[in-house]
């Protein structure tokens, strides 16, 4: 990773559970092209909750930063972990260390395949999806990629068959990632921005064909009204 590399937002996602462990994925927005590239992944093992701190915080040092966010599943943060003192995951993590948020609606999948379909990109000339792995992580034995490979979806598929698929809390990661309000804002002000500068570039291209160059006004780049009519 290089400096360049190093500024580019990173967003943590964990998925936990009592007993599968933990799922985390590490993604990087490049703010040039607003894409997305998971960085790194782990599966922490299930056991005491201080050594699984200890494994998170040692992919952290891994990864070489502290994320700019770290999101957590809602609904299985919230599960308890202690019941004599009433404590779930966020509160458990964040007394060792760890501070999430929890995810909002996650995606779904529909939405996630959006970002994962190839999609044609003018500057690198050649498909491209908006969401990508990085040959590390799609090397990783039984991975994200594994993961999106293997998993499968039906409208008639049964809840159990579903949600009991080997490697889908590392799909459930990629979907908190993509609708996340925050990554969201992210992803529009950038939209934003770039619209803002395409209509620019079109209003200097029309103000140019229009043979007015000797004005002040079309050297600025302002359109030219119509000509009143009398």
């Amino acid at each position: 990773m290089n400096e360049e590399h190093r500024t580019w937002p990173l967003v943590e996602v964990v998925d936990p559970s009592t007993t599968r462990g933990l799922y985390v994925i590490w993604f990087q927005c490049d703010k040039r092209t607003d894409r997305w590239y998971m960085v790194h992944a782990a599966h922490v093992e299930s056991g005491p909750i201080s050594v699984m701190v200890q494994s998170i915080k040692a992919e952290r040092r891994f990864v070489g930063r502290e994320p700019d966010l770290a999101i957590m599943d809602a609904k299985g943060g919230a599960q308890k972990v202690d019941m004599e003192k009433a404590e779930d995951w966020f509160m458990r993590f964040r007394q060792l260390g760890l501070d999430y948020v929890p995810n909002d609606e996650p995606a779904t999948l529909e939405e996630l395949d959006e970002w994962l379909k190839p999609v044609w990109d003018p500057v690198l000339q050649k498909a491209v999806p908006k969401l990508m792995i990085c040959e590390r992580v799609a090397a990783m034995e039984q991975g994200p990629l594994w993961a999106l490979q293997r998993f499968q979806w039906d409208p008639l598929m049964t809840h159990k068959a579903l949600y009991c698929q080997p490697g889908k809390d590392f799909v459930d990661c990629m979907k908190y990632l993509c609708n996340q309000k925050s990554v969201n804002r992210l992803r529009k002000s950038g939209d934003a921005r770039r619209v803002r500068v395409k209509v620019r570039q079109r209003h200097a291209k029309l103000v140019a064909s229009y043979g007015f160059g000797g004005s002040p006004r079309s050297r600025s780049g302002v359109l030219w009204g119509p000509p009143r009519m009398r």
